[in-house]
């Protein structure tokens, strides 16, 4: 929290500078106020990630004995800006947002106060004031709204009056639990792939190649293929690698003949641009190399094929043959079984009970853990049918049932990409103003306006997922934006997820 930028040369205590990055919580200000009473540095510069509350300003006075703060400002960066349109606020126990119900009171504070924190300081830092919308049957979309809205129009209304049109902007607070499908399910678009089957952390991702491990960068911001190919499928990515690797050849090949003193300056002036395209040839190819091999050793696209039919297809006499099928196959790791008899509970928790009992038996046959067989149980229980607004499997309507069953008898382009996240559905109806108010209900000042603002068609929505987002989703969201340019989206959420982390936090949600 406290870093020393300055000693003066006679190190005497009190010369000793102290600029400290901290969250605007009740425990850093207690520190803060702790190192300021003791007097063990000089100065103090003090920089908030987000609104700094007038108690704990006033806090800081009081313990500034000494008079050695000289700076206090509000810098709001308690959020991770991932791409151009997502953000993440990184935070680390996903598992009690998914079980926020069943906390208590007292615990509860502590779960929310980062979340708001975390979106009012995205906020500020882009100078909005949205009209605000909850998922209306999640106690903690409902609950992180209220709390947003109130310190934006009532707490501190100044600081967020940037004086745009009301309603221009809408922030939307949706729960992860509304889709748990899109967490559980193998990803072939290359930045998903690569969370799914090896991890992201803030871009980097660690790979391991004879036997030392490498850290990689990952962002579209330095890297032009990957900014180019990073929603490309995974065929499509195989093409687009060797003619990356075939364009350095070119390269290298020319920058080898040397025959004149203007060829060698020409391959000095390029030097430091081929040093890094051979760098990102290098990087690439050995992404490529891992998430193949990891692939082919999981039989990934053969399991990936089983999930799309539970979620996308109409027959459950298939779907269910399939996956026992996969459960008795050697080849398929006891996760991948996890997962695929977890969608067939989701989807068919009603008509397959006596099938949901029979997979459960076939995974205890395989030695899976116990409390992971009873997970299967347990799922239905907390984002189940009756738990969602959102129509998840598009059974709801008869439209969408007989849509469903014609496409089904077309079938897809790539039999691994037909699912689309529940998200897509929900902003296409908020950006056209057709999302239902029962559903979605406006919370704060906007929720007493009349008609015409509520039917209000936003021209920016900040879309926000209580319990964590995932690159699958982004990938739409930024077709989205590309296909509509009328209506920007940014997409945020506590974490990204990939399938084993979203299985560790349903684990201990129902623990």
């Amino acid at each position: 929290m406290v870093e020393k930028l300055h000693v003066d040369s006679n190190k005497k205590m009190q010369h000793l500078k102290a600029v400290c990055f901290v969250r605007p919580t009740e425990e850093s200000v207690r520190v803060l106020c702790d190192l300021l009473r003791a007097g063990t540095y000089g100065e103090f510069f003090v920089f908030f990630s987000s609104v700094l509350a007038e108690t704990h300003l006033q806090a800081l006075a009081e313990s500034d004995e000494n008079e050695a703060v000289r700076q206090v400002q509000e810098m709001y960066a308690s959020f991770l800006a991932v791409d151009p349109t997502v953000f993440t606020l990184d935070l680390p126990r996903n598992d009690h947002l998914l079980r926020y119900a069943s906390l208590a009171p007292s615990t509860r504070s502590t779960v929310i106060d980062p979340i708001v924190e975390g979106i009012a300081s995205f906020l500020l830092s882009v100078k909005r004031r949205p009209a605000i919308r909850a998922q209306s049957n999640s106690e903690i979309a409902k609950r992180v709204a209220s709390d947003v809205a109130r310190l934006a129009y009532e707490q501190e209304q100044g600081l967020f009056d940037f004086r745009r049109a009301e309603g221009a902007s809408q922030l939307v607070i949706l729960d992860r639990l509304d889709d748990p499908v899109t967490p559980l399910l193998s990803q072939w678009t290359y930045q998903a792939m690569i969370h799914e089957l090896i991890g992201i952390k803030n871009n980097r991702v660690r790979i391991h190649e004879k036997g030392k491990a490498q850290d990689i960068v990952v962002s579209g911001s330095g890297d032009g293929f990957f900014k180019d190919n990073m929603y490309a499928n995974y065929g499509d990515l195989g093409t687009s690698v060797k003619r990356l690797v075939d364009d350095f050849q070119a390269v290298s090949k020319m920058n080898k003949q040397i025959d004149s003193i203007e060829d060698m300056q020409r391959f000095v002036e390029s030097f430091p641009e081929f040093r890094q395209q051979s760098g990102n040839v290098s990087k690439h190819v050995s992404l490529m190399s891992e998430l193949s091999r990891l692939i082919g050793e999981r039989a990934l696209m053969a399991v990936s094929q089983v999930e799309q039919e539970i979620v996308c297809g109409a027959d459950r006499a298939y779907a269910f043959a399939s996956t026992l099928e996969k459960l008795g196959d050697p080849a398929v790791t006891s996760t991948a079984c996890l997962k695929l008899v977890l969608l067939f509970a989701l989807r068919y928790e009603k008509e397959g009970e006596r099938q949901i009992l029979e997979l459960q038996n076939a995974l205890a046959k395989r030695a899976v853990e116990p409390s992971f067989v009873r997970l299967v149980r347990d799922v239905t229980r907390i984002a189940g049918e009756a738990k969602r607004v959102g129509d998840l499997f598009g059974n709801r309507t008869f439209f969408s049932r007989a849509q469903k069953a014609v496409s089904g008898l077309k079938g897809a382009d790539n039999v691994y990409t037909q699912h689309q996240p529940l998200l897509v559905q929900t902003l296409e109806n908020i950006s056209k103003g057709k999302a239902k108010e029962s559903d979605y209900p406006l919370v704060g000042p906007a929720a007493n306006a009349g008609s015409a603002q509520k039917d209000q068609r936003p021209t920016e929505i900040f879309v926000f997922i209580v319990g964590g987002i995932t690159y699958e989703e982004a990938r739409f969201v930024a077709q989205m934006n590309e296909s509509n340019p009328g209506t920007q989206i940014a997409l945020g959420g506590t974490g990204i997820l990939n399938s084993a982390g979203f299985l560790t936090d349903l684990m201990k949600a129902t623990q």
